[in-house]
């Protein structure tokens, strides 16, 4: 398959792990034209996060796609990180070596609205961090959203609990008034939150499987999943300050010792394959404010009288998911 008969794509992301593990998936499918990564400040500060897309592109011999640096704070409030879940550097902490390759020059969210505007045929945004860049590119010029075909949105719960606060998941937390911009626009999201998130588990077989295969891109993997298999846990502070106790990666959606949910990778799934997910077309407003400041609201019953504007993912075949995950990414890339 040619890139002109490719469906477009933008990935905008703040790798982590499990960022990493997406991009390379998207890649190692042969089914898409990336045409940029585009890095926000996310679960690391913004520098780290462009090293490590570079670093990613680089271990799959894709340094032709161009990063681009983007967003270094949220649009109104101060930063939130998530280094331990990912290490200080976003990569583990695991020594990984410096890029060689550079970043290209421009903001993200200018670059995003020029590739967009400049595509023979609407793009569609792979969205895996907090939505900063693709707000500002709505603020900044208002024929991009003419031009952008779906944002595909990893964030946002609805019938299950958050991961950073009760109602709220930490893409949509880090930067709700960003998620407000993007959710009101005219761009279709299609939220692939916590309730389909929760249902997919990568297992220890599967990272066997991954590590066995013994090829440059999954030595990569093998190591930078490593750190959250025995290292990430959540410091839980009480209002004091006072560390009351801690959340491991395996204690969250009930899964079990040495298995984990890359989120972004349940994502991503859905640009790879619509139909291993159910969806409900429904209005979806995001909260900034109060005691459930960061959630999601999915107007299902149609209370509000507004028309419907957004996508919410409710169910998935995460068997069928994370077997074809497995299934690429140990026959892709091989030298």
């Amino acid at each position: 398959m040619d890139d002109l008969s490719k469906k477009k794509v933008i990935i905008d992301t703040d790798p982590g792990d499990d960022d990493a593990a997406s991009m390379l998936w998207v890649l190692a499918s042969g089914k898409f034209d990336v045409k940029a990564i585009t890095v926000t400040n996310g679960n690391v500060g913004v520098d780290w996060c462009v090293i490590n897309a570079l670093r990613t592109l680089e271990i799959c011999k894709r340094q032709d796609i161009p990063v681009y640096r983007g967003a270094y704070r949220p649009l109104v409030r101060p930063s939130i990180e998530a280094s331990w879940m990912h290490g200080r550097d976003g990569f583990g902490d695991l020594g990984f070596p410096m890029p060689e390759t550079k970043e290209g020059k421009g903001h993200a969210a200018v670059e995003m609205a020029r590739i967009a505007k400049e595509s023979e045929e609407p793009v569609t945004i792979l969205a895996l961090g907090p939505l900063t860049n693709i707000a500002t590119a709505i603020l900044l010029d208002p024929e991009f959203e003419n031009h952008v075909k779906e944002v595909i949105f990893m964030g946002g719960t609805f019938k299950v609990s958050g991961n950073q606060a009760p109602r709220a998941s930490y893409n949509v937390m880090v930067d709700p008034e960003a998620a407000k911009v993007v959710y009101n626009s005219r761009i279709p999201v299609i939220q692939l939150g916590l309730d389909v998130c929760d249902m997919v588990t990568q297992r220890v077989s599967d990272l066997e499987e991954i590590t066995n295969a013994k090829t440059r891109v999954t030595d990569f993997l093998g190591k930078l999943l490593s750190f959250r298999l025995t290292k990430a846990a959540k410091p839980i502070y009480d209002k004091n300050g006072n560390k009351v106790g801690e959340i491991k990666a395996e204690d969250q959606a009930n899964r079990k010792k040495g298995e984990i949910g890359l989120n972004d990778l349940t994502t991503t799934g859905y640009l790879i394959n619509p139909e291993w997910f159910k969806t409900l077309y429904a209005t979806i407003d995001v909260e900034t404010q109060g005691m459930c400041d960061g959630e999601t609201v999915v107007d299902y019953m149609g209370l509000w009288g507004r028309k419907p504007n957004n996508y919410f993912a409710y169910d998935v075949d995460g068997d069928a998911l994370v077997a074809q995950w497995v299934k690429d990414m140990t026959t892709a890339f091989r030298d």
